[in-house]
């Protein structure tokens, strides 16, 4: 049984902090060198400087971005630049944004605490695999700060819409607590839910439910790491300590709101010799059909999605537009058989990493993981910019979005993606709300 509750969240103090646009920043592996100078810029309170600090020269043991964060996040609720909610309370959130072909959507969701499950518990299913690098750092910042700063992003299936019935109620008739946009043009407000009878119902609802893990794999995995070392370090515990439970974000798998957007794929270093056959090879598997440009490209990977396993290659030169349609499912079936499980075989991105990146181009899976040959791309125009100004980018790979039926698919078998196969959009942003694993009396003056 899900155990999904209200906390006590810490938030920028409005009285300190008058502009949340400027103190908010992205998930820390969407955040580039470029980007975290800028945040760090926009405001001496940007919660960058906890969730993704700079490396300085001459850090070491003892003094590091980790080591920094926890000293920030002591000075802030110390200064009262964060502050913590006195009730349990859920955050109910709603998210205006544009989805992949500029219609508006607005995502509604709320924050809570979850007590922390292990894989085979049957409440939780992850539906991507996770790198050792990023779990080793998030751990390194998990033990320096001891809390979540940002949440994991699950999914729930309510079809008849009853848990976030009463919260979507509530926040019609009352303003938020907090406004915030973002630099992707996403216009966030968020309500603090401190009733009693609301939290407690957002509790009973969610009891029989199981969540997927959308986005914040590593996270979950770091928080298990550090629920389960704290318990070697505590070995009388009762479980009911901070440190079994983690902060979400849960939204509603059958909501009209909730969007995948695609991630594309740029290719380089790879022999010239594959580049040179990759044509004639593509063709073995695939019917290749030129389009005039990327506009066309486009329209006409929009028009296969759902009936077809279709991908648009962008290369150099003229005639540098295709699309290219599998033309028969069987060869996935036959070449993966007893490597990959049947429902994760003719997923779109499984069919590109599998037949053209692994078998055509040589690009094996650790090379894959590793990201040695591959760029993940936001952004079809993006993607043929690069691959028209960059000359390491040899090709370009435009994918349709997964679908959310295929995710929750997957991810109820058991089984998992390969990285980067789902972009759920908007991205939760760090900020809004942060969950403590301590009480805060214990750096404040007089705890």
């Amino acid at each position: 049984m899900a155990e999904v509750l209200g906390f006590r969240g810490v938030r920028f103090n409005p009285a300190v902090v008058d502009d949340f646009d400027r103190v908010i920043c992205p998930p820390y592996d969407v955040i580039g060198p470029e980007l975290q100078e800028d945040l760090y810029r926009r405001s001496p309170y940007n919660v960058v400087r906890l969730e993704f600090g700079k490396v300085l020269t001459g850090d070491n043991r003892e003094e590091n971005r980790y080591v920094r964060a926890r000293r920030t996040l002591i000075e802030w609720l110390r200064k009262k630049v964060l502050i913590q909610d006195r009730e349990m309370s859920v955050y109910y959130t709603e998210e205006d944004y544009r989805g992949e072909f500029g219609e508006p959507l607005t995502r509604r969701g709320y924050y809570a605490k979850v007590r922390l499950e292990d894989p085979d518990s049957g409440l939780y299913f992850p539906h991507e695999r996770t790198l050792a690098g990023p779990k080793a750092d998030r751990l390194q910042l998990m033990e320096a700060v001891r809390a979540n700063l940002s949440p994991i992003f699950s999914l729930y299936d309510d079809p008849q819409m009853v848990v976030l019935r009463d919260l979507e109620a509530m926040a019609k008739g009352t303003p938020p607590l907090i406004r915030v946009h973002t630099d992707e043009g996403v216009e966030i407000r968020l309500w603090r839910v401190t009733e009693p009878r609301l939290v407690g119902e957002v509790t009973r609802r969610m009891a029989d439910k199981v969540f997927v893990i959308a986005d914040g794999h590593h996270r979950y995995e770091t928080a298990l790491r550090y629920r389960d070392l704290m318990r070697e370090r505590h070995p009388s515990y009762t479980g009911n300590e901070p440190w079994n439970y983690v902060m979400m974000y849960f939204s509603n798998l059958s909501s009209p709101g909730l969007a995948v957007f695609p991630t594309h794929r740029a290719v380089f270093g790879v022999p010239l010799d594959r580049i040179d056959t990759l044509e004639r090879q593509l063709g073995e598997f695939f019917e290749v059909e030129p389009v005039a440009d990327a506009q066309a490209l486009s329209a006409r990977l929009r028009d296969l999605r759902g009936r077809a396993h279709a991908f648009g290659l962008v290369a150099k030169g003229e005639s540098r537009f295709r699309i290219l349609v599998l033309r028969d499912d069987a060869v996935m079936h036959r070449m993966l058989r007893g490597r990959l499980p049947k429902v994760v075989q003719t997923l779109d991105v499984t069919i590109l990493h599998s037949l053209i990146f692994e078998r055509i181009l040589g690009i094996d899976r650790k090379a894959q993981e590793e990201q040695r040959n591959l760029r993940y791309v936001k952004g079809t125009d993006e993607l043929v910019r690069q691959v028209a100004e960059d000359p390491g980018v040899q090709l370009g790979f435009v994918m349709n979005p997964t679908r959310i039926e295929e995710v929750k698919e997957v991810a109820l078998a058991g089984e998992r993606m390969p990285q980067k196969s789902t972009y759920f959009f908007p991205k939760q942003v760090t900020g809004l709300v942060m969950h403590l694993l301590f009480d805060p009396a214990e750096v404040l003056p007089g705890g």
